[in-house]
């Protein structure tokens, strides 16, 4: 925007400049001719001013572009390291979302075989209260037995009958 003052700037002095060159030329009276080169004289000052005014904004310019170009190679390696994070974290994410079905299935086999080990086991108790009702019933038996053995008088048995 500056530098588009400084050329209309530019533009009016070089008019000025051509106006008063004109009036030398058709010879008007020397008042206006001085008039003409007091404003001639000005008008080229306000063109140096100009021109210093261009190279400070061309310097600026410069200046500016520099900072530009380190600011984008600012922003693209920031945005080459945000990139390669968000991948990362994409990996992590993948792989800790496959570690939990794999924990996830293996938690649901692991009840599966605690389900069958604790019905294995109640069938394994059941068996023992089986055998349990079995070895107290013959022992109930045993017992009735030695006591029926004990209260029948002892026979003579045919051995001791030959002596």
């Amino acid at each position: 925007m500056v530098i588009h003052k400084s050329i209309t700037n530019h533009r009016k002095t070089l008019l000025l400049l051509c106006t008063c060159a004109l009036l030398l030329l058709c010879g008007c009276k020397d008042t206006r001719a001085k008039k003409a080169a007091q404003e001639a004289a000005q008008a080229r000052a306000e063109l140096v001013k100009a021109k210093a005014e261009i190279v400070q904004l061309k310097g600026e310019a410069s200046y500016l572009k520099e900072r530009l170009k380190t600011t984008e190679q600012a922003r693209d390696k920031l945005q080459q390291q945000l990139d390669a994070i968000l991948k990362e974290h994409d990996t992590i994410t993948s792989n800790t979302q496959q570690e939990i079905t794999n924990l996830r299935t293996a938690f649901v086999e692991q009840i599966k075989r605690t389900l069958e080990l604790q019905k294995q086991v109640d069938q394994l108790k059941a068996v023992i209260r089986e055998l349990q009702t079995v070895i107290e019933q013959k022992s109930e038996s045993k017992t009735q037995q030695t006591e029926e053995e004990a209260e029948q008088p002892p026979t003579d048995s045919p051995s001791e009958t030959n002596l």
